[in-house]
């Protein structure tokens, strides 16, 4: 039987990840591309700490293999102001889009991060907005089950590229509730931007950034964090690939 990729929702884990599959992309799955290895970027390769622990089986590969990147710089989008903001809900979004540039920076040493002004070319689109759920009916009890409000998601979507032969590509969304301290602020767009350069699971160890959940302390991106996701761009992915 052939098997199409036309996957609308396929996961959610703890923190409020989702994954895609964009409705322009539909194949057969033996015509997917072969999972293959990237070149490791090269901050990750003169990466090194005398912290040897990662979390890497904590990570989660998916149908199409790591969620990994390879095309340098990454392309961000930041969401702009609306043009109806008072003078408090400007420096406010000002507030937010600081700690979108902090959380950026972070992670610019190891993977390469650039900010774009246009959406559309964008590989990470990062919104100031209410993380988007849907209700879902409980089949046991026919009831509706809500989901717990969340302070941030990233979601991913995949789509083929119009080039000859096209290839495999994908695109992730962040949306993050601006109303936080700006400390937390910071700590979910850094765990959440994590997310979405490829650490698609969670840390156990609650000093690492990618840790499963908040806390009194703030975490800062660890040894463990580089570690996991040196050892995520060393694996096999079909992302990036020609079908």
């Amino acid at each position: 039987m052939k098997a199409v990729v036309n996957f609308i929702f396929i996961l959610l884990l703890s923190s409020g990840i989702f994954i895609t599959i964009n409705n322009s992309v539909k194949a057969k799955e033996t015509n997917l591309p072969t999972l293959k290895v990237h070149p490791l970027p090269i901050s990750l390769q003169n990466w090194t700490s005398k912290i040897k622990e990662d979390y890497f089986s904590e990570i989660e590969p998916h149908l199409a293999g790591y969620l990994i990147w390879s095309d340098f710089p990454v392309k961000v989008y930041l969401q702009s102001p609306d043009q109806d903001l008072s003078p408090s809900g400007l420096t406010q979004f000002h507030q937010w889009q600081k700690a979108v540039r902090i959380a950026i920076e972070s992670w610019n040493i190891y993977i390469s991060l650039t900010e774009v002004d246009n959406p559309e070319n964008a590989d990470i689109l990062i919104y100031r907005r209410y993380p988007q759920f849907k209700a879902e009916i409980n089949p046991q009890t026919g009831l509706y089950n809500l989901p717990r409000a969340k302070a941030a998601t990233t979601t991913v979507k995949f789509y083929l590229t119009d080039t000859k032969p096209p290839q495999l590509r994908h695109k992730m969304s962040i949306e993050v509730n601006p109303h936080q301290t700006f400390d937390y602020l910071v700590t979910n767009l850094t765990h959440e931007l994590g997310h979405a350069i490829g650490i698609w699971g969670h840390s156990l160890n609650i000093t690492d950034v990618m840790y499963h959940s908040h806390t009194r302390e703030i975490p800062v991106i660890s040894p463990q964090d580089i570690n996991t996701l040196k050892k995520i761009y060393q694996q096999p992915t079909r992302l990036g690939w020609n079908i």
